[in-house]
Formats: C-alpha cells, structure tokens, sequence
C-alpha cells in the first residue's frame, strides 16, 4: 500500500470515528494514535520528496549552489547556437 493510499485510510477512519460506537475514552486515545500516524506519514511524504542534494545539506556534505546539469545544459546551448552563427558568418 503507498503512503498516499495510507493517508488516505487514516483520514477516513479520521472521519469515521464519531459514528463507529466507540466509547469517548476509546476514541480519545484512537485519535492521538490516528494523530501519531499521519506523522509518521507526514514525515515520510516529505522525506519521499526532496532532492538528493537536500538530503546531503540536511546531512552537512558540500552542496553546489547551482545544479551540474543546469550549467552545462546552458553552456552547452549558448556554443550551438553561437557555432553556427559564427558558421554562417565565416562562409
């Protein structure tokens, strides 16, 4: 089952709980245990969703401040676009 079907469940029974016939003390601790869940869940989710450089600035290692790919993908497109310009002027 993936997070997103958990929360889901936990929301329901969330939902559910005040027409389930449990006693108010029983619902009580119900909830905080529901509660302690989506945490869990929560945390998961979030963890589930960062990048690999958050991970390793959330560990201390050295992150570059711009992405590898970012740079060399617009370097990469600046000497096409101008090696053909200088083609076009030469010949």
């Amino acid at each position: 089952m993936s997070l997103d079907a958990l929360i889901m469940l936990v929301g329901a029974l969330v939902a559910l709980m005040p027409f389930l016939g449990f006693t108010v003390d029983t619902q009580m601790l119900i909830f905080f245990v529901l509660g302690i869940v989506v945490i869990g869940l929560g945390i998961a989710v979030r963890r589930r969703g960062e990048r690999p450089q958050q991970v390793r600035a959330r560990k201390g290692e050295f992150v570059e401040s711009v992405p590898v790919n970012f740079v060399s993908h617009d370097t990469q497109t600046f000497n096409e676009k101008h090696s053909h310009d200088d083609a076009h002027t030469v010949a």
